[in-house]
């Protein structure tokens, strides 16, 4: 992919306007100012179909999120950066993978994501510092991270070369129903696992208003149909306070009424990933 953008801006005066009139800048006062475009309009689409699915696949078996975003290709020159924001309403996770150079005339460009946590009131009668993590845009570095967490691009400077910008695709892991791979069919065992649903919702209604988030967790069914393993993949169940008690218990109940699941009888084992959200729902999904 970092060989096609190369090639995109090799020949500057070989350059024709159906190829590459591509790029938007981007500028949002006191937010936004970069370049982006659809990315198959400057790497191979192939490519680009390979890194979402090798994503999805890696988000799936990490998250428990099958959903993704088309990404956008970035890119950051001199003067570009982005101002401290989320996106909690955009997607559950962020991605960003960077194929920017290694060896580039220009600096800046790393991605600052603010530590979860209350760095006001910890903090409020000591110095503190480290309260963001930064992360140096490498090539063929992949960086997952929470979208309700603050997040900014440092300034770029120096050359105005845009193969020595940051260079990187990103966009965003959503939830998309369960995953369910084996000898059960998805109709037969979606079937359970919307009842339950459904029954949770009704009796735990009240307490379950007090999260945001989303929990995933994996399945084996035994080819008999009952539920021979359950174990939690992700939490990012965002509770009430520092000091709430009420989320464990809860969270162990819901495990419980999993596990006690019965599915169809099938032919072997099967393995579903099932997320299950709290909170609002996202605003936008593309």
């Amino acid at each position: 992919m970092r060989g096609d953008v190369e090639g995109h801006f090799r020949d500057p005066y070989g350059q024709r306007p159906e190829t590459h009139q591509v790029w938007q800048y981007w500028f949002v006062p006191g937010l936004h100012a970069d370049l982006r475009t659809a990315p198959e309009k400057v790497i191979a689409p192939e490519r680009v179909q390979a890194f979402v699915e090798a994503l999805r696949a890696r988000a799936i078996a990490g998250l428990g999120l099958a959903g993704i975003t088309w990404p956008f290709l970035s890119l950051h020159v001199g003067g570009c950066r982005q101002t401290l924001h989320n996106d909690a309403g955009n997607g559950r996770f962020g991605f960003v993978y960077s194929l920017t150079a290694d060896s580039r005339r220009a600096s800046g460009g790393e991605m600052l994501v603010m530590r979860p946590g209350d760095a006001w009131g910890v903090n409020l009668a000591r110095p503190a510092a480290g309260l963001y993590w930064t992360v140096a845009p490498r090539f063929n570095r992949l960086t997952l991270f929470d979208d309700r967490l603050p997040h900014a691009v440092s300034p770029v400077e120096g050359s105005m070369d845009p193969l020595d910008g940051r260079l990187v695709l990103h966009g965003h892991l959503h939830e998309a129903g369960p995953v369910v791979s084996g000898a059960l069919a998805p109709a037969a065992a979606a079937q359970p696992i919307a009842a339950l649903l459904r029954g949770i919702a009704v009796h735990a209604a009240a307490r379950l208003s007090l999260y945001q988030g989303f929990l995933s967790l994996r399945l084996t069914v035994e080819a008999g149909g009952q539920v021979g393993q359950c174990e939690v993949l992700a939490d990012r169940v965002a509770q009430p306070s520092a000091g709430d008690i009420d989320w464990g218990p809860l969270r162990q109940e819901l495990i419980d009424r999993v596990a006690a699941l019965r599915f169809p009888r099938a032919a072997g084992r099967t393995a579903i990933v099932l997320p299950i959200t709290f909170g609002a729902p996202l605003d936008e999904i593309g």
